[in-house]
């Protein structure tokens, strides 16, 4: 059975939301909440409620430093070197949050499809 895409809100701090809209942060990472492990590639992302985003790759990783050694830096923080990257993310999420598990979404802009005038 195909998957039909659902629409998840997410909210993003205003400095990533900058990095995404540029196209220069790919990658959004998350913890195992229970409603993000629910996402499937081809979910669409509404972030702060207006900027459409489609997930094209969902990964799994058992904490950070496993996120690290197999995604780029880059693509999740572009302004932080790989070395700060780690402690940034532990700053946000905290040790017991960072056990549920850690995601990583690698999404794109939904292009906005133009309304076609029916004449007058």
């Amino acid at each position: 059975m195909a998957h039909t895409p659902r629409t998840k809100t997410l909210w993003i701090k205003d400095e990533y939301l900058g990095q995404i809209l540029a196209g220069h942060k790919t990658v959004e990472v998350r913890v195992g909440y229970s409603n993000i492990l629910r996402l499937r590639e081809g979910d669409l992302l509404l972030l702060n409620g207006e900027h459409r985003y489609r997930i094209t790759r969902i990964a799994h990783y058992a904490d950070f430093a496993d996120l690290l050694a197999h995604e780029d830096p880059a693509t999740i923080a572009p302004d932080l070197s790989p070395e700060e990257l780690l402690p940034a993310l532990r700053a946000i999420y905290p040790p017991a949050k960072e056990a549920l598990g850690v995601v990583a979404l690698e999404i794109e802009p939904v292009p906005e499809t133009p309304v076609k005038s029916t004449g007058g």
